[in-house]
């Protein structure tokens, strides 16, 4: 059973992957009633590399890469 408020999101993960390889990787996660939802890992994976059409491990370390500098850029 799926949270009907993250039913697209959680949809759009299964198909990318199995539903095993979604929990294995933290991108999602079951509650005590077995309730799939979106972690914020699932959530950055699909704003930062799967809507950026990146396709390769290079551009995916890049692109971590900037997350990651403008995010201490930003508290500084």
């Amino acid at each position: 059973m799926h949270d009907p408020e993250e039913h697209n999101t959680i949809k759009k993960l299964l198909k990318l992957f199995s539903e095993q390889e979604c929990l294995r990787l933290g991108f999602l996660v079951k509650n005590d009633n077995q309730t799939l939802g979106v972690t914020v890992v699932g959530t950055g994976f699909l704003l930062d590399i799967e809507a950026r059409d990146i396709t390769t491990l290079h551009e995916a370390y890049a692109a971590g890469f900037d997350q990651g500098q403008m995010q201490a850029t930003d508290r500084a």
